[in-house]
């Protein structure tokens, strides 16, 4: 089976269901999952090469919800099978969306072996962490032109927060990810702000961040010294919603507040 995968979770998944060998096709963000660098890159998150494809002539093609809605219908009029994957809206969805990919790869027994993993890394989190107060907090996604977005209600990183017993300053927004506006940040007044690093900000330091993102020093996480920058990798990732972010992300999310609670005590 030839498959090309536009969505990182997707590609993390192929690989840890044994199919790496299989994907002739991805996009830049999936090679981090990846043993085999040499992979064609077909798209991004804003388009997607339709004569390569062809040249690939791929049995399956998978993309991402949310990025690539707009290209089903493109895909399908061309002759591909492709297969759009849903953006999850919690935690329960990522392990759905292993089983949805398994079964179309003819990997079923596998999937469900994987998802009963992710399950019980969930399951662990639910057990081990004693709420009591939840401290708020702000995740933000800096992107290469320096613009920012973060996560509302309606996502897998503001159920991972809850899980982990925080609370996202913007549970109540009834969206998935969208562009927040300084004022409505600071008002909020976040006690962690954990940053989403994408591979064009590698090695940027907090100072130099605070020199982009200034307005953020009028917060108490600012105060508190409570701003974590998260770089992008298999170990944490807050954009990529494949089984790393239940099988590493969430002990990332669950450490850093953590260490606030244990801050607060002192």
């Amino acid at each position: 089976m030839r498959i090309v995968s536009l969505s990182p979770a997707v590609s993390e998944t192929l690989s840890l269901l044994g199919l790496e060998d299989n994907i002739v096709g991805v996009t830049p963000w999936c090679k981090m999952y990846l043993k085999r660098k040499e992979i064609s890159i077909v798209g991004t998150y804003l388009d997607i090469n339709i004569e390569m494809l062809k040249k690939l002539n791929p049995d399956i093609v998978f993309i991402q919800a949310h990025v690539h809605d707009k290209f089903l219908s493109v895909l399908r009029s061309e002759g591909f099978n492709a297969y759009l994957v849903s953006l999850p809206t919690n935690l329960l969805d990522i392990v759905s969306n292993v089983e949805f990919v398994a079964s179309l790869v003819d990997r079923y027994w596998e999937g469900k072996e994987l998802a009963d993993k992710l399950l019980d890394n969930i399951v662990y989190y639910k057990r081990a962490i004693r709420v009591g107060f939840r401290p708020r907090v702000y995740v933000e996604y800096l992107w290469p032109d320096k613009s920012f977005s973060t996560t509302g209600g309606l996502t897998y990183v503001d159920d991972a927060i809850r899980l982990c017993g925080g609370i996202n300053i913007f549970f109540d927004k009834k969206q998935k990810f969208f562009f927040p506006k300084d004022e409505e940040i600071i008002s909020r007044n976040p006690q962690i702000i954990m940053v989403n690093i994408e591979p064009p900000f590698m090695g940027i330091t907090l100072e130099k961040f605070l020199s982009i993102r200034e307005p953020l020093k009028n917060t108490l996480a600012y105060e508190e010294g409570t701003i974590y920058l998260i770089e992008e990798s298999v170990e944490a990732n807050l954009a990529h919603p494949g089984p790393s972010f239940i099988i590493n992300t969430l002990k990332r999310i669950a450490e850093v507040i953590s260490s606030y609670e244990k801050l607060r005590k002192t």
